[in-house]
């Protein structure tokens, strides 16, 4: 099969949507060597209150249940608080993708007992669980910081109890996240043992080519090898799961997107370029979606989502040496 014809060609239209995935900017309190959206605390896009009250309203009149923030750092908006007390007021799930570090600021510190209140899932990064490997993706002193806060949520019952935390992998150069079940056994015996800190998955994300990563890749001249090895670990059994096909990615001024990766890279959802989401008819909603080459991250090896790998080992291993039988002749 030819996967780079595949992804030309494959027409695929989004299901219902199930989960709007809200950008709410590109400000943070870090600078992370492999963010696709180029967040940092010179960033220069933060969603304003016209825009996050149009967004949470359509929502609120919607039959959408499942709402998740990222960014930047979701909690540098001055409209995340607002945002959380007005969706769980009209039964939406929400989500929070926190960086964590953000969390030890003083000033945004208050948002630890808000997401207990309102039972906010989180879904924070800590792409491994050695103190080295994270203070070099991510910066001097971040693993430390995000321990502390780990143990405060902790101690107000975040990853057990009923409210959930799961950590985000993400691999530190060139190559794929090793398989999910290994990587839970690793992270939870390592943060238990040395921290006394517990949490409910883990999730590992394939890094996509674009953005900060891309650069560090045509730096280290790994670009070649890394776009080249998501292509040969190509695996269709992942097509069906993608994450695409049931979110709608939505930035600060309120543009759509298949996918946060389409937004960082500003291709919006085919047909709807100039169409704002207040403005679309979720009933009627099942636009084409966009695949390039970026969206080889989504479908290597075991498949990659927002929510971890999208099939089993099993599955993953079986096509693989179909496909690998296929492409070898």
């Amino acid at each position: 099969m030819d996967t780079k014809t595949f992804w030309i060609n494959k027409h695929m239209q989004k299901q219902s949507i199930d989960i709007v995935q809200i950008n709410l900017g590109n400000v943070c309190n870090q600078i992370c060597s492999h963010c696709h959206i180029d967040a940092s605390p010179l960033g220069n896009k933060n969603m304003d209150w016209n825009t996050a009250q149009k967004i949470a309203h359509t929502i609120a009149a919607s039959a959408i249940k499942h709402v998740e923030f990222t960014g930047g750092a979701p909690e540098l908006n001055p409209n995340l608080k607002w945002f959380i007390e007005e969706l769980v007021k009209n039964n939406k799930s929400v989500t929070v993708r926190t960086n964590l570090t953000v969390l030890d600021m003083p000033e945004r510190a208050f948002y630890i007992e808000l997401y207990k209140k309102y039972k906010v899932k989180l879904v924070a990064s800590l792409p491994c669980y050695l103190p080295e490997n994270v203070d070099k993706q991510r910066g001097a002193g971040v693993y430390t910081k995000s321990i502390g806060v780990l143990k405060k949520l902790n101690a107000l019952g975040y990853g057990q109890n009923g409210l959930s935390l799961d950590l985000v992998y993400n691999p530190l150069g060139d190559f794929l996240p090793p398989e999910q079940k290994v990587l839970q056994q690793d992270y939870a015996q390592f943060l238990k043992e040395h921290y006394g800190v517990t949490f409910n998955e883990v999730i590992p994300i394939t890094n996509a080519p674009i953005g900060r990563f891309k650069e560090i890749l045509r730096q280290e001249k790994k670009l070649n090898h890394y776009r080249n090895l998501l292509k040969k670990s190509y695996n269709p059994a992942t097509v069906d799961k993608l994450m695409c096909r049931m979110l709608l990615s939505i930035d600060c001024q309120g543009y759509i997107y298949d996918c946060d990766f389409n937004l960082a890279l500003n291709i919006r959802l085919k047909g709807y370029e100039q169409v704002k989401f207040w403005d679309i008819d979720l009933a009627r909603f099942t636009p084409e979606i966009t695949f390039d080459e970026h969206c080889y991250a989504c479908t290597a090896g075991h498949g990659s989502s927002c929510n971890g790998a999208l099939i089993n080992v099993g599955e993953a291993e079986e096509v693989k040496k179909a496909t690998c039988m296929g492409t070898d002749g």
